[in-house]
């Protein structure tokens, strides 16, 4: 899932706490909605407006209901104005996911969000892997990005903030979080909420560290202090303030000593221990120490053959500097073997 970076916000609504205004986006309201194939079907929600293909109906009818649940919701548990009906296009192919959108998209994104449009694509399950998320709970993330970027505009939402609501509101604070921050422990360290602050690192190894970071940091949040403190943290945010002023508001805290508890409290967790039941790292480990072990058995073989050569080829040399002496040698009785007049053989000889 993607967040793209369009935060222009859509017209307000009503909303029980929030008090920033809303700008007006009239003319990006009346932008045409994108173009569909004529085998499409639209339907009308309470909140949303669903596009898909025909063969899709089942599954449309199903996004919108949970849309129409959803949205209030999240807007509640956020306390963000809802805004003007949202438009939901299910894809029914690749290039359709793709060509529909008002902007690129990267081939893994599961599910893009626009929040200037107040536009979600999510992919039909007929062209989705069986392993993915239920696309109900990917549409969640979807609204939380809508939603968050119509909130804050015309500024952005700080990354962290948004992939970390995201995460927390569709229920995706699971064992994989886990297991990223896990491998994150091990391959560099945790970052800090400064680091978090300036943008998440272009490695995709620390990426992953930092969207897993993120969705932690919110869960940490409403643990220690609610999730009225969260609230205020995105409505000053929204309002302008910097993160550190935020946080000093919303907890009462120094941001330097929320944030080493945070990162104190992941490090003594035994995350990392995770990795070491991870079973994808073991296989890999065993095809590691497999091919390790036919290489050492690979080497000493060669070793044992060249030292084989080495002695047949003494061997042979030294039986070549006897046989004119073996020639040479008087015999005293037929019976009695020749006397070999024997050299001691090279130091590093060895029979």
């Amino acid at each position: 899932m993607i967040f793209l970076a369009f935060t222009t916000a859509l017209a307000p609504a009503n909303a029980q706490s929030w008090t920033k205004p809303l700008p007006d986006v009239a003319a990006l309201r009346a932008a045409p909605a994108p173009a569909t194939p004529d085998e499409w079907i639209t339907i009308e929600g309470i909140n949303l407006y669903g596009h898909a293909n025909a063969r899709d109906r089942k599954t449309l009818e199903k996004l919108i209901k949970a849309a129409d649940e959803s949205i209030p919701r999240i807007s509640s548990q956020l306390g963000v104005p809802m805004g003007h009906k949202m438009n939901l296009y299910l894809a029914d192919s690749q290039k359709g996911f793709h060509s529909m959108q008002p902007g690129s998209a990267p081939d893994w994104a599961d599910g893009t969000a626009w929040p200037h449009r107040g536009l979600i694509y999510l992919r039909s399950p007929r062209i989705r892997p069986g392993t993915a998320s239920p696309l109900e709970q990917v549409l969640d993330h979807e609204i939380v990005h809508i939603l968050l970027g119509q909130a804050f505009a015309p500024q952005p939402v700080p990354r962290w903030l948004q992939e970390g609501m995201a995460q927390w509101v569709a229920g995706e604070y699971d064992p994989q979080v886990i297991e990223r921050l896990g491998k994150g422990m091990l391959g560099g360290g945790l970052l800090t909420l400064d680091d978090l602050t300036t943008g998440f690192p272009a490695d995709p190894m620390r990426a992953n560290l930092a969207y897993a970071q993120s969705a932690d940091l919110i869960v940490y949040i409403v643990a220690e202090h609610g999730e009225d403190a969260l609230k205020q943290i995105m409505h000053d945010m929204a309002a302008g303030k910097p993160v550190r002023a935020s946080f000093r508001h919303a907890t009462g805290g120094d941001p330097d000593e929320l944030d080493a508890a945070w990162r104190s409290r992941l490090e003594s967790s035994g995350a990392w221990m995770q990795v070491f039941t991870d079973t994808t790292i073991w296989w890999g480990a065993a095809a590691f120490l497999a091919i390790f072990a036919a290489f050492q058995v690979r080497r000493r073989n060669k070793v044992k053959l060249d030292r084989w050569e080495r002695e047949e080829a003494m061997h042979d040399a030294l039986l070549q500097s006897l046989r004119p002496r073996m020639v040479e040698a008087p015999q005293k009785t037929p019976d009695v073997p020749p006397e070999l007049h024997w050299k001691e053989p090279p130091n590093d000889w060895v029979h």
